[in-house]
């Protein structure tokens, strides 16, 4: 069973409720970091409770993919694929009704040193019934997560 979520836009971002920004350097290129994300390169070692990946229509722009975390699945449709510059989708489904709208929006932007500045935000608006925490949601469970994941990344375009 899975729980729509509002249709929402790259343009939707500033509306929603809550906003994690994760900032980086990577010493890798912006597009090996592109390229890490868009094949799911080793994510299962570096993306903590990755299950796989169902991509539901071919990869790249407009695509709709199914990711399985070890406790939740979540269909999401991109927004943005360009290559070395832009990754970013709609969660427009998941297997537990958490949230109204979220998108992720990763930025590889290109360094001086010839790496990369890496911006992993995270927009998200939770259900009603979450409402009343979800400040505590979000400073103790999807914080962490996400930093988690921009470090993972680096990390592993790095290698």
């Amino acid at each position: 069973m899975r729980f729509r979520s509002a249709p929402t836009a790259l343009a939707d971002a500033d509306r929603l409720d809550h906003h994690l920004v994760t900032r980086l350097r990577v010493a890798a290129t912006p597009q090996r970091c592109f390229d890490v994300l868009a094949t799911g390169e080793n994510q299962q070692a570096w993306a903590d409770g990755y299950v796989r990946t169902a991509w539901l229509t071919p990869a790249g722009p407009a695509s709709v993919r199914d990711i399985h975390m070890r406790w939740v699945t979540v269909t999401e449709r991109f927004l943005a694929w360009e290559p070395g510059r832009r990754f970013a989708f709609s969660a427009d489904a998941m297997s537990l009704p958490l949230v109204r709208r979220m998108i992720e929006d990763i930025a590889f932007a290109p360094a001086a040193d010839g790496g990369t500045d890496l911006t992993w935000s995270v927009h998200v608006t939770f259900r009603p019934w979450l409402r009343p925490v979800s400040t505590i949601l979000v400073d103790r469970v999807f914080r962490d997560m996400f930093a988690g994941f921009a470090r993972g990344l680096a990390q592993q375009a790095e290698r």
